[in-house]
């Protein structure tokens, strides 16, 4: 008897590692995004930082023009005083003193299947200036934004679909925010050749943005893989009692 128990555990380890069921085998990595390089209107677009005043005028800033980045709002006022620049507004998107100079992290060429996204650690606040700056003022968030491309709703292809992982509340701490979204995760399936883009939402600025989340991404097994590998196994494991073959 110990001999079958043996010979099954054997087959059974086997089976999973070929059909890339053990987390060390199978599509399992961990992703971490920025709060400033990763963070935009939408996922994908340049880096860029503009200023919009008076009747629809605008002002490119670049890393010639800036080769620092800001790191407070007087910074910004102050350079804004300098181009003789009124009632005016930042927009941005990204980080242009990055070499990272588009927004989100792609993973493309995915097999089909379903993906398991985690929380698993960080947060981040969309005004770290401070000083009156913006309304988010000291407020955490975990809060992730996955845009899904060539998805599978209800067995048919869609070209993407958006979705956010994490709590969408603001929270005092890093910590809170972070333990408001612990433990939660989305499934999210894929047709074969699928991509996977995560990123964090921010309008109109993200230049004074501070922290990161980190996620797990897994590719769980169909329920049917596992139904056939396990009837298989129990196949497998007759044929073995049968013959006593040694293990």
């Amino acid at each position: 008897m110990k001999k079958i128990i043996k010979c099954f555990l054997i087959i059974l380890t086997s089976a999973l590692v070929g059909l890339g069921i053990e987390k060390d085998t199978a599509y399992s990595l961990s992703r971490t995004i920025g709060a400033i390089e990763d963070a935009g209107q939408w996922p994908g677009q340049g880096a860029y930082v503009q200023f919009r005043y008076g009747n629809n005028e605008t002002l490119d800033v670049t890393t010639a023009m800036v080769p620092n980045r800001w790191a407070s709002a007087d910074e910004v006022k102050s350079y804004a005083d300098s181009q003789k620049i009124t009632g005016w507004e930042l927009e941005s998107a990204g980080n242009i003193w990055s070499p990272d100079l588009l927004v989100g992290d792609t993973l493309s060429g995915l097999e089909a299947g379903v993906y398991r996204v985690s929380v698993m650690a960080g947060a981040f606040m969309y005004d770290s200036f401070g000083n009156g700056w913006s309304s988010y003022e000291d407020e955490w968030r975990w809060q992730l934004h996955i845009q899904a491309l060539r998805v599978i709703v209800d067995g048919e292809i869609k070209d993407y679909l958006d979705y956010i992982l994490g709590s969408t509340n603001p929270y005092d701490t890093a910590a809170l925010a972070l333990q408001a979204s612990l433990g939660q995760y989305m499934d999210i399936p894929l047709a074969d050749g699928g991509s996977l883009i995560f990123w964090i939402w921010d309008d109109p600025n993200s230049i004074d943005n501070l922290g990161s989340l980190s996620f797990d991404v897994v590719l769980i097994p169909e329920p049917s893989t596992l139904i056939l590998a396990g009837t298989g196994l129990f196949f497998l494991a007759r044929r073995f009692r049968r013959h006593s073959s040694p293990c």
